[in-house]
């Protein structure tokens, strides 16, 4: 079978080992005492298997690459197939052995001369997410953050999550239209060049697997856009030249933009219900005096994203003080509406960071963009009485949204708020179905 594999071949066993090899790799597998002491993925005892499945799955990647680029007619396949595990720079060679069609394998030249051209956009996807790391933490060390940077925490949303992934998309296409590639093989080749650039910031400890699996459906997305315009539009190689160097300079002038004038801020609001079988006064009871909560069982507050994990309130009615405590930290309250049996709102007075960014093998990463890219601004309960002596339990939450773009974005952040709101008022039915009144 794999004598002389074919695209979807190399594509479906290639890839997904010689990504594993990498992320091992390139992720430092043993990277701090604190992180194996986390158990994100994989302990102490578990490092030496951890070494050699990555060892297998290398040496697989290897042999993969080797009979393929013998398929394509490439001298020294051996040799290929070693520098297939180059960190960065073998992300070029992936490419092009995972897209490129069989109506090449007979030449020698051409393959070669594309791979070489296809790292382009990897190196400037990967060096332009490098350096503005560090130019953003030089910056802030002299105190000379622009304002717009200051405001998001250094965090480039329209240029990272449009910007980069469109002109991505756009220069893997306009490289495989040039060697007489199909349409295919250009989106296969995007969202591949997307997949190494997700792995770089990864491995740089830019970014959390939470933050990459949100963002990888918008910025598969985009790399698809981008693709289709650089495969329909490019009609000559001057053509394909101009096209690349518009979409890499839309991401430069993007960055330019959002440096000085972050975008405005999103305020908006999410609500959810639970009925209860219980009379208001007893879902008041245990509403405004709840202690603790049991352990998170969704994946996204397992893995980083803040949840509840109990609440205190200091007094009764208006300017109460109220305490939630979230897996990242305090959040202060300050009751502003108090009606037993009928309503509970709040002010928040400060949020703390909107989720641990974690990365591959328990690492926690300090990105200082958690803390001012979401804040909640107020909160309540509204207890409504059912004819049949039921409770409707309402939660409602706005919030501040600082991250762009703020529609897909908000997409998520609605879905979390209303994960949240669920937990508490669960945790109160269950409360209130349980017992008498408090």
């Amino acid at each position: 079978m794999l004598s002389r594999p074919s695209r979807l071949q190399t594509l479906l066993l290639m890839l997904p080992p010689w990504a594993f090899a990498h992320a091992v790799l390139l992720l430092r597998v043993i990277p701090a005492e604190e992180g194996f002491g986390r158990n994100f993925l994989f302990g102490r005892e578990s490092a030496p298997y951890l070494y050699a499945i990555a060892a297998i799955a290398a040496l697989f990647a290897s042999f993969v690459a080797a009979r393929r680029a013998r398929a394509l007619g490439w001298t020294l396949p051996p040799v290929l197939g070693l520098l297939l595990h180059v960190p960065f720079l073998g992300g070029g060679l992936a490419l092009w052995l995972a897209a490129t069609g069989e109506g090449d394998e007979k030449t020698s030249a051409t393959p070669a001369a594309v791979a070489g051209r296809l790292t382009m956009p990897l190196l400037f996807a990967g060096g332009g997410a490098l350096l503005l790391a560090i130019g953003i933490e030089q910056l802030e060390q002299l105190d000379l953050m622009p304002f717009g940077v200051r405001e998001v925490g250094g965090y480039f949303g329209m240029a990272t999550f449009i910007g980069l992934p469109f002109a991505a998309g756009a220069s893997a296409a306009v490289v495989i239209r040039r060697a007489g590639g199909t349409f295919g093989q250009a989106v296969a080749a995007s969202l591949t060049l997307m997949g190494a650039v997700l792995l770089i910031l990864c491995s740089l400890f830019i970014e959390g697997i939470i933050c990459v699996l949100m963002a990888a459906p918008f910025g598969a997305l985009l790399a698809f856009l981008g693709c289709a315009a650089g495969f329909l539009l490019v009609r000559s190689a001057a053509g394909g030249a101009r096209l690349q160097s518009a979409a890499w300079l839309g991401v430069v002038a993007l960055v330019g933009v959002e440096g000085w004038q972050a975008p405005a801020p999103r305020e908006d609001s999410a609500s959810s219900e639970v009925l209860i079988d219980a009379s208001p006064e007893r879902v008041w009871s245990h509403l405004h005096t709840m202690g603790d909560l049991p352990r998170a069982e969704q994946f996204l507050f397992r893995y980083g994203v803040a949840h509840p994990l109990g609440t205190r309130t200091d007094g009764q009615g208006v300017g109460a003080a109220r305490l939630c405590v979230l897996s990242t930290g305090e959040m202060p309250e300050i009751v502003t509406v108090w009606k037993p049996a009928e309503e509970l709102r709040f002010k928040v007075l400060s949020t703390p960071p909107a989720m641990r960014e974690t990365g591959f093998f328990g690492r926690e990463i300090d990105a200082s963009h958690l803390c001012r890219t979401y804040a909640s601004l107020e909160g309540g309960f509204r207890l409504i009485r059912r004819p049949d002596g039921k409770t409707l339990l309402i939660g409602e939450s706005r919030y501040l949204l600082n991250l762009a773009p703020t529609g897909y974005w908000n997409l998520w952040t609605q879905a979390i708020v209303r994960q949240v709101q669920l937990r508490v008022m669960e945790h109160v039915k269950a409360l209130a179905e349980a017992g008498p009144e408090a």
